[in-house]
């Protein structure tokens, strides 16, 4: 598969039987395939797909066997797993879209999500139908020009729909979510939507919330994680994808780092190259 591009792109395999499009939408990416294909694995940790199958039948084959749905259907598939989609022999040809879902996206532990996972699963009503409903409505946009904020309203809300889409299918399991983890995944929603305003802080952060300053580190220490350090790691990431994508060549690298809440140039150089071992520049020539 190509690398990501940012906030649109359609590409294809060059051979006439696969094709897909992609659509950055910020928290989440969209790919919209026909089968025969193979399900793209995105670069991100912990990255699950939810599949949704269109038009006719689909099968889906990986290492636990196969999975066959219905039009309407999903399927959440296990991050880093091969996936083969193909069309039913009995039916007409199906088209499906995968939902990319990067850790930490949907407040639900990997080894809950485990037990959804290459199973058939129902969406016709509920978070499910919605969620359905407005991915089969943002496919049909991939090869459009969606604005970056409006993109990443689209994501977050498609991230939300999936949490409580799963989180529902999981409301009698040992291991959904807590009342911290729900909040947890609400704040990272909101400092997604925020990345691109210098003056995010964890006092603004914990006020949109209505929590102290010190329960906000809390949540995300107990998780492993700082505030600060979570905006910084989100916005040189999408910096990173905006710097790799031949759509936004034309744009600088300033541009591109005052897009995600970087005001100064030195702090975004330092910050880039220790997280990813080269300048932003050299990063772009490499990739591009």
């Amino acid at each position: 598969m190509h690398g990501a591009q940012s906030p649109a792109a359609r590409v294809g395999n060059g051979k006439g039987t696969c094709h897909w499009t992609e659509l950055d939408l910020g928290p989440v990416r969209l790919s919209q395939l026909r089968p025969p294909a193979v399900l793209p694995v995105r670069p991100w940790p912990r990255a699950w797909r939810l599949a949704l199958a269109f038009g006719g039948p689909l099968v889906l084959r990986g290492e636990r066997g196969t999975t066959r749905l219905r039009p309407g259907e999903l399927a959440l598939w296990e991050p880093s797993r091969p996936c083969r989609a193909g069309a039913d022999a009995d039916g007409p040809s199906p088209r499906v879209v995968v939902v990319h879902l990067p850790g930490g996206s949907v407040p639900v532990a990997d080894r809950a999500l485990e037990h959804l996972a290459s199973l058939p699963l129902p969406a016709d009503e509920g978070p499910g139908a919605l969620l359905s409903g407005l991915v089969e409505t943002l496919a049909g946009q991939a090869a459009g020009d969606v604005p970056p904020p409006q993109a990443m309203r689209l994501g977050t809300a498609v991230a939300q729909l999936c949490a409580a889409f799963l989180t529902d299918l999981l409301r009698d399991a040992p291991d959904r979510p807590s009342p911290g983890a729900a909040l947890l995944f609400d704040i990272k929603t909101y400092i997604d939507c925020h990345l691109n305003d210098p003056g995010l802080s964890p006092a603004g952060i914990a006020a949109a919330h209505h929590i102290s300053v010190r329960y906000l580190h809390h949540l995300f220490r107990r998780n492993g994680l700082t505030v600060g350090g979570h905006v910084r790691a989100q916005r040189l990431e999408h910096c990173r994808a905006d710097l790799a994508s031949p759509h936004l060549a034309d744009w600088s690298v300033g541009r591109i780092h005052a897009r995600w809440g970087f005001p100064d140039a030195a702090v975004f150089g330092r910050a880039f190259k220790a997280a990813y071992g080269v300048p932003p520049g050299e990063y772009r020539r490499r990739r591009l």
